[in-house]
C-alpha cells in the first residue's frame, strides 16, 4: 500500500522548494487547488495522468514522487504509455495501484491477473472491492463465504456489494461474532428481514438490551420483540429494556412487560418503561383481580 501520508508530505517539500503555491501547482495541471491540498494531506493521491506532469514539473522521477521505487517504476511505465507494465502486475500490487490507475488499465490487470490463476486473499478483495465491477464482486464474495467471514470484513465491504451477496456473506458470519453490537456496522446495508434472521442467530444468552440498542432502529419490530421475549425469560431486571422501547409496538413491550411481572419480575425495574407502555391496557390484563 503506498504510504498516502508520506506521499502528500513530499510533494507539499516539492512544491515549496519550486516556489509554488498550492494554486499555482493546480493551475500547472490544470486541476482545482482543492486537489492538491488533497493530495498534500494525504487524503488522496494523484491520478496516473497527472504523476508525470508532477515529475516534470518538480524534476525528479515518479519513483520519487510515489516514495517507492519498485511500485513506482510500475506506474512510471504504465504512465509513459507501456501496456505490457499493466498485463504484468501481480494481484497483490494492483490492490496497491488500482487508487490511482485509470478504470480500463485497472480492468485489464485484473482481467490478467485472472486469466493467470492467482489466488486472491480476503484483505486483497477489500483493498479492491471499490474498483471491481460488482458481478466480479459479488462471485469473489460468495466463493469466500464457505469459508466464512468476521463482522469486520463484511463491514468493509458492504457498500460495494448487491444485496444477494451481502446477504450471502452475512449468513455466513463465523460463530466468534455473538455480540449484537459487532453488526452495528453492518445493520444500515442490511433488509429488515436478513439483519433480524442474523441477529436471532448470533445474539448470544448472555446478550443485554443495551447491545442491541445499536441495531435496533434498523430492526423489523416483530424481530425485535422476539429476541427481547427471549431474553426478558432470563433476567431479573428489565430496566435497561428502556434502550430498546422507543424501538418497540407498544403492543409488544406491553404485552412483554406483564409477563414478566406476572413470573414474578420487579415492578421497580419498570420506571424507565413507563413512557412507552400502556399502562391501562398493562393493569387491565395482567392485574385485574
Amino acid at each position: 500500500m503506498f504510504d498516502m501520508t508520506k506521499i502528500g508530505k513530499k510533494i507539499s517539500q516539492l512544491r515549496k522548494q519550486n516556489g509554488l503555491t498550492q494554486m499555482g501547482l493546480a493551475d500547472k495541471l490544470g486541476i482545482s487547488y482543492q486537489a492538491v491540498s488533497n493530495w498534500e494531506r494525504g487524503a488522496t493521491m494523484p491520478d496516473i495522468s497527472k504523476l508525470p506532469c508532477l515529475a516534470e514539473i518538480f524534476g525528479i522521477t515518479i519513483e520519487e514522487i510515489l516514495c517507492d521505487e519498485r511500485k513506482g517504476k510500475i506506474v512510471e511505465d504504465i504512465a509513459n504509455g507501456d501496456e505490457s507494465a499493466a498485463e504484468n502486475i501481480k494481484l497483490r500490487d494492483l490492490a496497491d495501484l488500482a487508487p490511482i490507475m485509470k478504470d480500463e488499465q485497472f480492468k485489464q490487470s485484473y482481467k490478467q491477473a485472472d486469466k493467470d490463476g492467482e489466488q486472491i486473499d480476503f484483505d486483497t478483495i477489500i483493498k479492491m472491492a471499490p474498483f471491481l465491477d460488482d458481478d466480479i464482486l459479488d462471485d469473489l464474495v460468495k466463493n469466500q463465504s464457505k469459508y466464512g467471514f468476521t463482522s469486520e470484513q463484511i463491514i468493509a465491504l458492504a457498500p460495494f456489494l448487491s444485496d444477494s451477496a451481502l446477504e450471502q456473506a452475512a449468513d455466513s458470519l463465523s460463530d466468534g461474532c455473538d455480540d449484537a453490537r459487532e453488526l452495528a456496522g453492518l445493520a444500515p446495508f442490511l433488509s429488515e428481514k436478513a439483519l433480524g434472521r442474523l441477529a436471532r442467530k448470533l445474539v448470544h444468552e448472555d446478550c443485554s438490551f443495551g447491545e442491541l440498542a445499536g441495531i435496533a432502529c434498523h430492526m423489523d419490530e416483530k424481530d425485535l420483540a422476539a429476541i427481547v421475549e427471549r431474553r426478558v425469560d432470563e433476567t431479573k431486571d428489565i430496566s435497561d429494556l428502556a434502550a430498546l422501547a422507543p424501538f418497540m409496538d407498544e403492543r409488544d413491550l406491553t404485552r412483554i412487560v406483564g409477563n414478566y411481572l406476572k413470573n414474578g419480575g420487579s415492578f421497580q425495574s419498570l420506571t424507565s418503561l413507563y413512557p412507552f407502555l400502556d399502562m391501562d391496557d398493562l393493569f387491565r390484563k395482567y392485574f385485574k383481580k
